[in-house]
């Protein structure tokens, strides 16, 4: 915060999309419980990809994890979670 300018937000601050030009990528596993086969890749994979800010979706069939590269400024993990839910899958509490 420039102290001049105090009403003014600072550019440093990643949740003020006004200044920013780029996005701020985080990638995060999440660990799911039934997801054993290439065709529940199928189905969660476009769920989750429709999820503003959402980047990139890889599954790790072998530790029943999902990789998720999302734009932070746009979406945050507890959306991920939900839509994890919603498609009849179930976040695990941790994976292998």
């Amino acid at each position: 915060m420039d102290p001049a300018r105090p009403n003014d937000p600072d550019p440093a601050d990643p949740f003020f999309p006004e200044r920013a030009d780029h996005a701020i990528l985080e990638t995060i596993e999440i660990a799911t419980e039934g997801e054993d086969c290439d065709e529940c890749v199928r189905k969660l994979g476009p769920v989750l990809k429709k999820i503003a800010g959402v980047k990139d979706v890889k599954a790790d069939l072998e530790h029943q994890r999902v990789i998720i590269t999302f734009d932070a400024r746009k979406t945050h993990p507890p959306d991920l979670h939900d839509a994890i839910l919603s498609s009849g899958y179930k976040p695990g509490s941790t994976a292998d």
